[in-house]
């Protein structure tokens, strides 16, 4: 096993090449993701139609909770960003070398683990077509699941029941106690 170490720009001599303040920083547009995802659902709790007999904590706490904490990691990301910015790791470190040597010509050549991405994506589509018919409770766990695959996990099997628990201990936080109704899917009648 070896040790990671990260990689500022900072921490290489880059020939004289020009450097932009974008260079190293282009993963601001996660913030921007977690801010504009934020604003979205900010803007869904503020024209939410609540009972005026609601119960506290309601069901706007939750949401507002998420909302807070995502503004709040989209600013202290940015700022991780911003004071440190960072370039791409790479497999082969003789390649690294040679990418910061013409960072004024083009700049670094970046790596996407597409079989992620698709684990990720497909994920979040089979979630989409899947929640209607097999309710919450599956289709959450089947999203946990692939987004778990997604980042590499080596444990498959104990994914799904951990997805799988989680799942049904969010369906009875959200049914039980904000009485917010999630789908029970069509194909157990409407309910478990």
């Amino acid at each position: 096993m070896t040790a990671h170490t990260e990689t500022h720009l900072d921490d290489f001599d880059t020939g004289g090449a020009q450097q932009s303040w974008w260079t190293g920083r282009s993963g601001l547009i996660f913030p921007g993701i977690l801010a504009a995802s934020a604003s979205y659902l900010l803007y869904g709790q503020l024209t939410m139609d609540v009972a005026p007999d609601t119960d506290p904590p309601g069901p706007g706490f939750f949401p507002g909770a998420i909302i807070a904490l995502l503004y709040l990691f989209a600013v202290l990301l940015a700022i991780g960003i911003i004071r440190k910015p960072q370039l791409p790791e790479d497999v082969h470190s003789d390649l690294r070398t040679a990418e910061i040597s013409v960072l004024g010509q083009g700049g670094p050549r970046w790596y996407s683990d597409w079989s992620r991405v698709a684990w990720a994506v497909g994920g979040f589509v089979a979630f989409i077509l899947l929640l209607q018919p097999l309710g919450w409770i599956i289709a959450a766990g089947l999203l946990f699941w692939t987004m778990a695959r997604a980042f590499a996990s080596p444990t498959p099997v104990r994914d799904i029941l951990v997805s799988l628990t989680f799942s049904s201990v969010l369906y009875l936080l959200f049914a039980g106690l904000l009485s917010v109704n999630l789908p029970a899917g069509s194909i157990f009648g409407g309910g478990i």
